[in-house]
């Protein structure tokens, strides 16, 4: 139950770090493994309690960071010191994340009864990560968990905010990127809209059900709707988000108005 379990002690004298950013505690957390000691745990005479926990923002800028306030109070009857932890949990990230990661801590020294605000600052690189294809640390628009306790495992309280990014990024579409690509992309798929609609109109009369095909039959062409992806069935689309966007030109080019990757080319020129 380790995750350097496949590549130690590796070969003569090299060693593959093949867990990547799954080490330590990010490892078992992904897993769900129950450990003895989770990372950040410690023992204590005491007792803590937290509570009021608040966010500088629940809407913020990643150039602006975020505050975290908690109230932390000694329950048992020994002074003693508390280090409050504040784990991140990204949830809509593009690549590959841990569940939880640790973006900050401080320690804090009680008196038996008594209560303390900890506040801990976060920054942009509390919420970024390494993007390999813009070679350069990223924060992505959506929702942060923020999370604070006492261990990886034992979360006292959370909130969430919902970070903007600032940091302009350049399209990493290609001629051999998926339809999903396209539509995932921001300035990819306000170019691709168009064609995307005809599209969706040609494989819906090739894939769509009988039952879609009669109910559109039934109006005449003035009130005939836009063809809808659902018509082509979940199975249908999930297949085509992951299908290259050349491909399936090639596989309609005798109704394009142009070669297929003219067409690609075409799109591109204009990101």
């Amino acid at each position: 139950d380790t995750p350097a379990y496949l590549n130690f002690p590796g070969d003569k004298d090299q060693v593959r770090y093949g867990e990547g950013l799954y080490i330590g505690y990010r490892y078992y957390d992904a897993k769900a493994l129950t450990v003895r000691f989770p990372f950040g745990f410690g023992l204590s005479y005491t007792t803590f309690a937290y509570s009021n926990l608040r966010l500088s923002s629940t809407q913020f800028k990643d150039s602006d960071g975020l505050t975290v306030s908690v109230d932390v109070t000694n329950t048992g009857a020994l002074a003693g010191k508390e280090v409050v932890q504040v784990y991140v949990h990204d949830q809509q990230a593009k690549l590959a994340r841990p569940p939880k990661e640790l973006k900050g801590f401080a320690k804090v020294m009680l008196q038996p009864g008594e209560t303390k605000t900890v506040t801990i600052g976060l920054d942009f690189r509390a919420f970024a990560y390494y993007h390999p294809g813009h070679d350069q640390w990223i924060a992505e628009d959506g929702d942060f968990d923020i999370l604070v306790g006492a261990s990886v495992a034992d979360i006292r309280c959370q909130a969430t905010a919902t970070l903007t990014s600032t940091v302009e990024l350049s399209s990493l579409l290609n001629r051999h990127s998926t339809i999903g690509d396209w539509l995932e992309d921001p300035r990819g798929r306000v170019v691709f809209a168009p064609l995307y609609e005809q599209m969706m109109a040609g494989l819906s009369t090739m894939f769509g059900s009988e039952e879609h095909d009669s109910q559109h039959d039934s109006k005449s062409e003035t009130q005939a709707e836009p063809a809808e992806p659902d018509a082509i069935g979940m199975d249908m689309m999930g297949f085509l988000r992951q299908t290259p966007l050349l491909s399936i030109l090639h596989f309609q080019e005798s109704a394009l108005p142009a070669p297929a990757d003219a067409i690609v080319d075409g799109l591109l020129a204009q990101l």
